[in-house]
């Protein structure tokens, strides 16, 4: 495994902490990833977006674990995997066998809500 990349056992962790509540544990995991390619591929934050036909908000978002923004699509990743040269294994990383474990749900509860 290359440093870039998180294992499901740290992704799993990561997802533990409540600030992470909006994305699955697959979505953190990618968004990392897609940081980190870019940053190896030695682009800004404006020259990434420029290259990925978005705004600089907008990859800024896709880039952040913040519980808001994601605009994360099957378009954009192919785009990052042209642009930053890299496979989509490596832009996904490592994936549970277990494909109803809670690695791929995303939580539907939003924060702060409460019963009614």
């Amino acid at each position: 495994m290359r440093n870039n990349q998180l294992s499901v056992v740290q992704t799993h962790k990561t997802m533990e902490q409540p600030q992470y509540s909006k994305f699955s544990p697959i979505t953190i995991a990618v968004k990392k990833n897609a940081k980190q390619l870019r940053l190896n591929a030695g682009y800004s934050m404006n020259e990434g977006a420029r290259l990925l036909g978005i705004s600089r908000k907008q990859l800024e978002d896709v880039e952040t674990i913040r519980n808001y923004g994601c605009h994360l699509d099957l378009e954009l990743l192919a785009k990052m995997k042209v642009i930053y040269k890299t496979s989509l294994d490596q832009l996904i990383g490592e994936l549970s066998d277990d494909y109803y474990s809670e690695y791929y749900v995303r939580p539907r509860k939003r924060l702060g809500s409460k019963a009614r």
